[in-house]
């Protein structure tokens, strides 16, 4: 179960949390960003590093001296690297913020005075870029298994206006007005206090990937509004460690293939049941193996990343489905 206690009562507006691992520069840069374009109200500022052996947590402490460093031993991912920082947290808002996410002139302002002037809104959530200005998709539908089999076939990036395949992302919206959604994008993620009070902390059987949607899951079924709010952007870099290298699958991306598949396996099972996690295996598996059947013939680099991709991605999924044993929970 979650845990629902906070430690410290509310002393400041805003508490920003950055969890940092192994990403020094990054880290640096995302905390001079905030430091340029802090909020006008109270606020403070927590890294959590997840045992980093880049000297990160050194540069924390020499080059920002007022944020408060929280040193882990362990990696702990990204729900318990968060909690450990939400628990000594004191604002009345909490953000989550992505150490690769950079904010711009206004954006804590713009999103603090909706969550004001809305407190039907328990979780906020905002316009993502690439750093060349074009979007990232920021505005999600919860996650099922037609919007799988849309986003994994490429309909939904084939056909972005589609009211049916461009539901994934909200990619046919004109993005105007905020808009109340299923889950919005961890980068930048901003809680109302009184939403943990109330569901309590993040899952930590999540150790990437999903932790984010199935907390928004949990607070919409509380009542609260989950809102993507379009009027504040925040570069986001992103997409760091990749799948794909020239020479193929890299090691880190099969770590986090393998984090995204329990993930998703988990989130199932807690949510839509065994049944579910099944069918959205096995659709993924045949969906692979027809990939790998149609690269077979092609002796190009390409052709040859993708059967690579497919067997492991099936490999991966039968491995986790045989050792997570699902039957039994999410706990095991």
């Amino acid at each position: 179960m979650r845990e629902s206690v906070l430690k410290q009562p509310p002393m400041v507006d805003l508490s920003i949390i950055i969890v940092s691992f192994n990403t020094l520069d990054v880290t640096r840069k995302c905390l001079s960003s905030v430091e340029q374009f802090r909020p006008g109200c109270t606020c403070e500022v927590l890294v959590v590093d997840n045992a980093s052996a880049d000297g990160s947590p050194d540069m924390v402490e020499r080059e920002f001296p007022t944020v408060k460093l929280i040193r882990l031993s362990r990696n702990k991912g990204f729900s318990g690297g968060n909690n450990e920082g939400i628990r000594r947290a004191s604002g009345r808002y909490i953000l989550l913020l992505n150490s690769d996410a950079f904010v711009g002139q206004g954006v804590f302002d713009a999103t603090l005075a909706y969550m004001n002037e809305h407190p039907s809104t328990g979780v906020l959530g905002c316009a993502l870029t690439n750093p060349d200005g074009s979007p990232q998709p920021s505005a999600r539908m919860l996650p099922g298994l037609i919007n799988k089999v849309f986003v994994m076939t490429g309909l939904t990036a084939r056909f972005p206006s589609s009211r049916l395949f461009g539901r994934v992302d909200f990619s046919w919206w004109d993005h105007s007005h905020p808009l109340q959604v299923g889950w919005v994008v961890g980068a930048y993620f901003l809680i109302r206090r009184e939403v943990i009070e109330t569901i309590g902390l993040l899952d930590e059987r999540y150790f990437l990937y999903f932790d984010e949607i199935d907390f928004c899951r949990t607070a919409a079924l509380a009542g609260w509004a989950v809102v993507f709010y379009p009027h504040a952007r925040v570069v986001h870099l992103g997409g760091q460690s990749t799948v794909r290298s020239d020479a193929g699958v890299t090691a880190t991306g099969r770590q986090l293939l393998a984090h995204r598949i329990r993930s998703e396996f988990r989130y199932y099972r807690k949510w839509d049941g065994l049944a579910h996690v099944l069918l959205s295996a096995g659709v993924e598996v045949l969906w692979k193996a027809a990939v790998l059947l149609k690269n077979l013939p092609s002796r190009s680099a390409r052709a040859r990343q993708k059967r690579q991709e497919a067997l492991l991605t099936m490999d991966l999924i039968l491995t986790t489905l045989a050792r997570d044993r699902f039957g039994k929970g999410v706990d095991s």
